[in-house]
């Protein structure tokens, strides 16, 4: 009995018996045939071997993380990955143990898992140490200790460097900056932007708080010491209600707020710097390819974001009297309302 490795083999062989023996050239043409008509499965059978599986695990239905993930969708088209699922977590970690566990039952199993915010982020880190993952819109993801070896995530925010060169191209001269922080949260942060700011030529005023009622007193303590207020991702500081006094107390002063945040500006901020959330995902989406075109790399580290955008509020601009003309080249601008 005649066996063949391969369809190369096969063809080889049979190209030799038409040559030998001239009578079987219907017989070989009718192989060349079967050959050629079965072997689109065999690619298929192939490509479907070589595709990839993703689950999505999103912390809740927000804009934001939808935005990210229609992001990685379109970066995932035609890259031989396939999104199987996408499970939300509804901002509950009851129903984050019930996704883990139809995960953990389904008989498809991820290549890779992409978290959408912090709560996605944490429960995939703990509960699958063996499989790739990617974590996105994450705010201070430093704070919740993601990284491990087979994590790869992108900040949510822009580098400090980032948003005090932003700064600088808006006040110009060398200003004093306010922050209010606690340090048990973001101690770390403050520490990186008391070196950045020198670079800039800024002054860092910074006010320390451990409580969400202590901060209309410090902010007033420093109000007139300053010449812009710097809020940043802190969970004592960034609350409904001290938004609202913090967005009050500045415009009365006509002091301009930068954050890193489009939804502080819509609150009454000046102006913010941030990820764009679509293009996150699209960055996500090359990530995943990286990861799994090489199996022996389970991890990219943390990234900063590829592509930054600009929110302006252009009535606290006309409030507080702030020219916005230096910001009109800006690449990726928002104006707001």
């Amino acid at each position: 009995m005649i066996t063949f490795s391969n369809n190369s083999n096969l063809e080889l062989s049979l190209i030799v018996m038409a040559k030998k023996y001239p009578k079987t050239k219907q017989i070989v043409l009718l192989w060349f045939v079967l050959v050629f008509l079965f072997q689109p499965s065999f690619l298929l059978r192939n490509v479907i071997a070589a595709e990839n599986t993703v689950f999505i695990i999103r912390s809740q239905q927000i804009s934001a993380y939808n935005e990210a993930i229609k992001g990685f969708e379109e970066g995932c088209k035609e890259k031989n990955i396939s999104i199987k699922a996408i499970y939300d977590l509804k901002g509950d970690a009851e129903e984050g143990k019930r996704v883990v566990q139809n995960i953990k039952d389904n008989n498809i199993k991820p290549n890779l898992i992409l978290a959408v915010g912090v709560l996605a982020a944490t429960i995939a880190k703990e509960q699958f140490p063996d499989i790739p993952i990617i974590f996105c819109m994450v705010i201070n993801h430093e704070r919740f200790n993601l990284g491990g070896a087979n994590i790869t995530g992108i900040s949510s925010e822009a580098s400090v460097e980032d948003q005090f060169a932003l700064l600088k191209e808006l006040l110009g001269a060398p200003k004093d900056v306010g922050v209010i922080y606690d340090p048990t949260k973001t101690g770390k942060i403050i520490s990186e932007a008391t070196i950045v700011t020198k670079k800039f030529e800024f002054h860092l005023v910074k006010s320390e708080v451990f409580s969400e009622k202590d901060i209309e007193f410090e902010l007033k303590n420093i109000i007139n010491k300053i010449d812009a207020l710097w809020v940043i991702p802190d969970s004592t500081v960034i609350t409904k209600k001290s938004l609202s006094v913090i967005s009050k107390i500045a415009l009365e002063h006509h002091l301009p707020i930068f954050c890193t945040s489009d939804a502080i500006v819509k609150a009454g901020a000046l102006v913010s710097v941030s990820p764009d959330y679509e293009y996150t995902g699209i960055q996500a989406a090359r990530m995943a390819q990286t990861l799994l075109s090489s199996p022996t790399t389970t991890s990219l580290g943390i990234k900063q974001p590829d592509k930054l955008k600009l929110t302006l509020n252009t009535q606290t601009a006309e409030i507080i009297g702030v020219n916005l003309s230096s910001m009109q080249s800006y690449p990726n601008m928002i104006l707001y309302p």
